[in-house]
């Protein structure tokens, strides 16, 4: 067998296994990921008709009830469908983790309401003593990774298209690297097969015949000069520091951004440094004249983290 054909057969079947797995395993998982932390953002209100309508879309439709007429925020609802009754618990926040008690509280209210049934939704996780408590019960969890599906096509179309493109965006850079993997494995399958098979004296003369012109071409090519970097004027600079705030506005765990000055950016977020920073990156990275910018990354309220500074390039 051609030794070619043994590291092109190598670099295609890993490069395209890296793809599909990328494409088809990670990205859906990471726009549920980003889908549930879009979710936390949400007001109670918000969030509890978003799961009112993903039930309603099962036939299951809010009861009318004096609780309704209060302005405080419902966290248990009474739902309908023909002559049964149902009890909804909304757990908002990503933040959650559910364990027994909720759940017994729940199983009580069904029993005290008469109820055929109970339903809990959160963005957070049920623990295993939650599910425990579940069995034997006529309880539905629906905790994140059961909750998105449900509600993904519920939400904002802009916010969705939003979590999908950056999702895309990942899977997309991280299938580029994996074809670079791929071309490195090719090449030392190249050099395994080279060194257990030694070539005979004709294979010799037809594999480095090419060889010896290759190196002329190169060669004679001279490098691209490095593009120049021209300054942008006032008035540039200013349109292009609104274009960042514009975008961030719309970005999942940031409620604001800030120019303190022209050269350094407050962020206040409410999601974690490490979710909220290739966003701003990928922002500033967009002008030249902004990529050294100093960035103060402000901790979400209530937080007991510092500050942080940081710099997406240097100068």
């Amino acid at each position: 067998m051609s030794i070619w054909l043994i590291g092109l057969a190598v670099t295609l079947v890993s490069g395209i296994a890296a793809t599909l797995y990328f494409w088809l395993v990670r990205r859906p998982r990471d726009e549920m990921s980003y889908g549930l932390h879009a979710l936390s953002g949400l007001r109670w209100r918000e969030f509890s008709k978003l799961v009112l309508a993903a039930m309603a879309e099962r036939g299951l439709v809010e009861v009318a009830s004096e609780q309704q007429e209060s302005r405080e925020p419902q966290s248990t609802f009474l739902l309908g469908r023909g002559d049964e009754r149902w009890l909804l618990s909304c757990k908002h926040g990503s933040a959650y983790r559910i364990a027994a008690a909720p759940i017994q509280e729940l199983a009580a209210s069904i029993r005290l309401g008469a109820a055929q049934g109970g339903i809990l939704a959160t963005e957070g996780k049920v623990e295993k003593e939650g599910r425990d408590a579940a069995q034997g019960t006529s309880i539905e969890l629906l905790d994140g990774p059961r909750l998105w599906p449900e509600v993904r096509h519920l939400i904002e179309p802009s916010l969705l298209e939003q979590i999908t493109h950056y999702a895309s965006s990942r899977a997309k850079r991280h299938a580029s690297i994996s074809w670079l993997a791929a071309v490195t494995l090719g090449a030392l399958a190249m050099a395994a097969w080279s060194s257990t098979h030694p070539a005979k004296v004709d294979d010799v003369t037809h594999v480095q015949a090419p060889a010896v012109v290759k190196p002329a071409t190169p060669a004679a090519s001279t490098p691209a000069p490095p593009e120049s970097f021209k300054e942008p004027t006032d008035a540039e600079l200013e349109e292009q520091m609104r274009n960042v705030l514009k975008a961030l506005s719309k970005t999942p765990g940031i409620t604001r951004g800030v120019w303190q000055t022209k050269l350094t950016l407050s962020i206040d977020r409410v999601a974690s440094e490490k979710e909220v920073w290739p966003w701003i990156c990928l922002e500033l990275e967009r002008y030249p004249a902004l990529r050294a910018s100093r960035v103060q990354l402000n901790p979400p309220p209530g937080s007991s983290e510092p500050v942080r500074w940081r710099q997406c390039k240097t100068m």
